[in-house]
């Protein structure tokens, strides 16, 4: 019995490993992607449509630059809850990339999406990370906003998401750029 339960207590920690962001405690790329697909299939059945925002911490390297990886991870970790406590328990949110982060909201429209990118916008540009030398970082994001259009690949919504992301990092960073603003 104890060889069994120490051979499952081996096993969940592997899967965990395997799905989880060990940094962020996020689920991972892989998982992100078996989660749309199942969407996808659920958009077919009941024709719920679901959107996408994708996240991308303005200036990141700067950070990992100027104050080492260490405190890049903690802006990590605090981005990564601030999406979090901003989404609902339903939402699926991801570490997309390295200071990317994707975030699936189902059966929501494009024009809520968009007030939820921008509320956690908002909530990114104002916390801060106090260091011990008592200076504070701030960071911000530039995030895209789109709705899956049915019977599309999601590595077109995917593109377009990110295609969003990069307008709105042209457009000087730290603004949510949606379909509704580029189309």
């Amino acid at each position: 019995l104890w060889l069994q339960t120490a051979q499952l207590s081996m096993l969940m920690n592997l899967y965990r490993e395997s799905t989880v962001d060990p940094l962020t405690k996020l689920i991972n790329r892989r998982v992100l992607m078996r989660s749309v697909e199942q969407l996808k299939k659920q958009n077919k059945i009941d024709n719920a449509s679901f959107s996408v925002i994708m996240f991308d911490l303005d200036r990141f390297k700067r950070i990992n630059d100027s104050h080492g990886h260490q405190i890049g991870d903690k802006v990590l970790i605090m981005a990564a809850e601030t999406i979090k406590e901003e989404l609902k328990s339903t939402d699926i949110i991801a570490r997309y990339g390295g200071e990317e982060f994707l975030a699936i909201l189902s059966g929501i429209q494009l024009n809520q999406a968009i007030d939820v990118a921008e509320r956690i916008a908002k909530a990114i540009r104002t916390k801060s990370l106090l260091l011990d030398s008592g200076e504070k970082i701030y960071v911000t994001s530039s995030i895209g906003v789109t709705q899956y259009k049915a019977f599309e690949e999601i590595e077109e919504t995917f593109k377009r998401v990110d295609d969003l992301l990069y307008h709105a990092k042209d457009q000087g960073r730290d603004r949510v750029i949606s379909d509704a603003e580029v189309a």
